[in-house]
């Protein structure tokens, strides 16, 4: 009797310090959000036109307002990954100390609160360029490799398009060369004041192949099932940074249980999701993709097998 009284308290300890660890998991990442936001509503307007002012007032050239943004931004921001000390509490939770003072490294940040922290990665400098660059005038938009984790920029000049790796401080003007070598799987530029304003510019820097997949039940199609591409490039090649394969697209199976992806030449996880509020229940097959040329997959979601995963939405 004694033994089973232990065992529910014990478990009964247990559910209540998961509970309480995603209760402070969810504060958190709300926090991460909201904090910034409500920092950039007070001071994101003072804060860009006053970086605006310092390095770009004697400027009307397009190209030299680029070029001092850039030259700005590499003087001014700090890499996180170049601060990380795996030993560091702090660290984990994006908390970071710069010269005696401490600052908070959040993901999707307001423009204000990065040049605020002063802590950026490749999409902080590629999204800091851009938007100053728009508030100048200047039509400008993100680019990122979506799967493998950098973001760069594109601005028009002279009814031009210019690319610049801010990240880097550098034009890019081969963009095949620019892409060898980076594995990368599909590549979008967006306008960050409409992100709904997408562009589908992969074929300006790699060689794709399509993606055909199929999903069924009971010999029959199953319509709007979300299948997710995702990238294990970064996790093979940093292990220590990247401990989970990349999310390249979503997209919904039609009618009839059919959808294809266009993707760079590489290896793929594709993953079949059915959502059940707090858990997914995931049929996963690896894909190769070749370029100019279409590969077949199915899924028979009666005979392939499935796995059970709780919150996935935290991934």
């Amino acid at each position: 009797m004694k033994v089973k009284k232990e065992i529910k308290k014990n478990l009964r300890q247990l559910i209540l310090g998961l509970l309480f660890g995603i209760i402070l998991l969810l504060l958190f990442l709300i926090a991460s959000q909201i904090i910034p936001r409500i920092f950039d509503i007070v001071y994101g307007e003072k804060i860009v036109i006053q970086i605006l002012n310092n390095i770009t007032s004697n400027l009307s050239n397009t190209d030299k307002i680029a070029l001092s943004i850039m030259n700005w931004e590499k003087e001014y921001f700090y890499n996180p990954y170049s601060l990380w000390n795996p030993n560091s509490t702090l660290q984990k939770y994006g908390i970071y100390k710069i010269n005696g003072s401490y600052s908070w490294f959040v993901r999707n940040a307001p423009v204000s609160w990065i040049i605020f922290s002063k802590l950026a990665n490749c999409e902080e400098y590629a999204k800091v360029f851009v938007y100053l660059m728009n508030k100048k005038g200047i039509k400008s938009r993100l680019v990122h490799a979506l799967g493998e984790d950098h973001a760069w920029a594109e601005y028009y000049s002279e009814g031009y398009k210019i690319v610049v790796d801010p990240s880097e401080n550098k034009t890019i003007s081969d963009k095949k060369k620019f892409a060898e070598g980076r594995n990368w799987s599909y590549i979008e530029s967006i306008d960050i004041f409409n992100i709904s304003n997408i562009n589908d510019v992969s074929d300006e820097y790699i060689e794709r192949g399509i993606l055909n997949i199929r999903v069924m039940s009971r010999d029959k199609s199953v319509e709007g099932v979300d299948i997710i591409i995702k990238s294990p490039y970064l996790m093979k090649v940093y292990p220590e940074r990247y401990k989970k394969p990349k999310i390249v697209l979503i997209n919904k199976t039609n009618k009839d249980g059919e959808v294809f992806f266009k993707l760079g030449e590489k290896e793929y996880i594709v993953e079949v999701r059915k959502s059940y509020f707090i858990f997914d229940i995931i049929f996963s097959k690896n894909a190769s993709v070749i370029s100019n040329k279409e590969i077949n997959l199915s899924f028979d979601l009666d005979k392939d097998k499935p796995e059970l995963r709780f919150l996935n939405w935290l991934d």
